[in-house]
């Protein structure tokens, strides 16, 4: 099976990546289109004012109702498989931005994300804000690093990070190491106390329909992502929004001193967790289903004993004369 990875300016066949055993790429399937995206050649991608990628001078990666599914912050040693599940579900795939510290602690984690076929990249180490450039560097490098070791797999040379105002070094940096940070055009809020799955999936679906195509941040650390992400895409497919995965025109190359100090943890078992609203609630369907009753099989009274007839004299003779024959035969 082949499927159009789609380049700025250009597009190429080639071999379906990493695809999940269900999926099939067709003109009518949820994914769109696989897009090829060159951080050499540009540095920045996502958050700009009226969509994504309009507001510079290159040509747009989106077209109108086209989502890139983007998560962060993980990977969650629980919570991560069911967004996966539920993706597989919906044959998409997406972005995850992993938290370096946290890739390192979840390895299996993220070689399951690897495997079914997302696109691994970075978030930060463990500072949601680097503000001196140093710091920054550090932040880049351990991330990708982390990533890279955690799932023994090629890492997107793409990283998000918190602030929009970068110091002219870091800037640079990010230049020379064909980095490319992404932001995300829609916003999903799914830390926001006090809302039900229900509204917050609401409030996600009015965030899509005002934006008209870009990046959707969620986070696969979030049970709120986890409760509503069915609803989300189901209603995404109903109001016609396409995914487009994004993938790297060239892979991440860690430097070797930064990987060498970074080590994995020993193996532990997942929290066990409280399992998707949905799962819930069909658990509880087919617990509180009727069951067919029992069909007894129909009790059939035995034929009641016929009364022998008496035999004559004459038939006694009869018969004790056929005897007599048969054994003198």
């Amino acid at each position: 099976m082949r499927i159009w990875l789609f380049a700025v300016g250009a597009f190429v066949l080639i071999p379906a990546l990493a695809e999940a055993k269900e999926c099939v790429y067709t003109e009518k399937s949820f994914l769109a289109r696989v897009v090829a995206f060159d951080s050499q050649k540009r540095h920045t991608y996502g958050g700009e004012k009226g969509g994504a990628g309009e507001a510079t001078s290159e040509p747009p990666l989106l077209g109108e109702k086209e989502i890139v599914l983007s998560f962060e912050q993980g990977p969650h040693s629980a919570y991560t498989k069911y967004v996966l599940d539920i993706l597989d579900k919906h044959c998409v795939k997406a972005t995850f931005f992993l938290k370096g510290s946290a890739a390192l602690a979840n390895s299996v984690a993220v070689r399951d994300v690897a495997r079914r076929g997302h696109t691994l990249a970075g978030g930060v180490w463990s500072k949601a804000n680097a503000a001196k450039p140093e710091d920054a560097r550090n932040e880049l490098e351990s991330a990708l690093a982390a990533v890279a070791k955690a799932s023994k797999e090629p890492v997107a040379p793409f990283l998000r990070m918190s602030q929009r105002a970068l110091a002219p070094e870091f800037q640079a940096y990010i230049e020379e190491r064909g980095v490319s940070l992404w932001y995300a055009d829609i916003e999903s809020g799914d830390g926001d106390q006090g809302l039900t799955p229900t509204a917050f999936a609401n409030r996600t679906l009015a965030r899509l329909k005002e934006a008209g195509k870009g990046v959707l941040a969620l986070r696969d650390t979030s049970k709120m992502t986890v409760d509503a992400l069915d609803s989300i895409l189901i209603n995404m497919e109903i109001e016609g929004f396409k995914i487009v995965q994004i993938v790297p025109t060239a892979n991440f190359e860690p430097k070797a001193e930064v990987s060498e100090k970074l080590s994995l943890p020993a193996a532990v078992a997942p929290p066990r967790v409280a399992r998707p609203a949905a799962d819930q609630r069909a658990e509880q369907q087919r617990r509180d289903a009727p069951r067919p009753l029992a069909r007894e099989t129909p009790r059939v009274a035995a034929p009641a004993a016929q009364p022998q007839r008496r035999l004559s004299e004459r038939e006694n003779a009869a018969r004790q004369t056929g005897s007599g024959a048969d054994s003198r035969q």
